[in-house]
């Protein structure tokens, strides 16, 4: 299992650096002008607006934060 963890964040390293981009339409359209703490509360609020795109990022990495959180199963 902790290989399979490991695998997961080598290949989500690349992915989330590549889709770097993907929330920022849905940013200036739903939270222009806002800074990095209303940012995470907005995208929550207009989440069902949100493109298919960004809401697979926020997925994925919510995910990756509770993989992370829980730590690897033994």
């Amino acid at each position: 299992m902790r290989y399979l963890l490991a695998l997961m964040i080598v290949l989500l390293i690349p992915a989330s650096a590549f889709a770097k981009g993907e929330c920022r339409e849905d940013k200036h359209k739903f939270c222009k002008g806002m800074d990095k703490a209303e940012l995470k509360a907005c995208f929550k609020e207009h989440e069902a607006e949100l493109s298919e795109a960004c809401k697979a990022r926020r997925e994925a990495k919510a995910k990756a934060k509770q993989a992370k959180k829980t730590g690897p199963e033994q």
